[in-house]
């Protein structure tokens, strides 16, 4: 499935900017996601597959994530069979996530 047929069939979240694909920092600056939180920015479905897309601002000093330098603002694909997350994957980009999402997609010949 090509990448802009499989984005349309994602339910993005009014907060999704297009425009922001290559740069999760912007989703930080523009307060669409907090220190140290993620905000999922869409949601694809089929059959028995769930997949969000999201991004994500890691902080250091928070619990768990001393294994990270410097803060840092990342997109996210967490993927689900039958409500079961079986992978949660982060990504420099968006299209990097639903080149991933597609993969998984294809594996499963769906």
């Amino acid at each position: 499935m090509a990448q802009d047929t499989l984005r349309d069939a994602v339910q993005w979240h009014p907060e999704y900017r297009p425009e922001w694909d290559g740069d999760p920092d912007e989703y930080l600056t523009g307060g669409v996601v907090g220190w140290g939180r993620s905000r999922r920015l869409g949601l694809w479905r089929l059959g028995r597959l769930k997949a969000y897309l999201g991004v994500q601002h890691v902080d250091p000093d928070r619990p768990g994530w001393r294994i990270v330098e410097e803060p840092s603002a990342r997109f996210f694909l967490s993927l689900f069979i039958d409500g079961q997350c079986v992978t949660l994957r982060t990504f420099p980009t968006v299209g990097a996530a639903v080149d991933a999402l597609a993969a998984f997609r294809q594996t499963l010949q769906m």
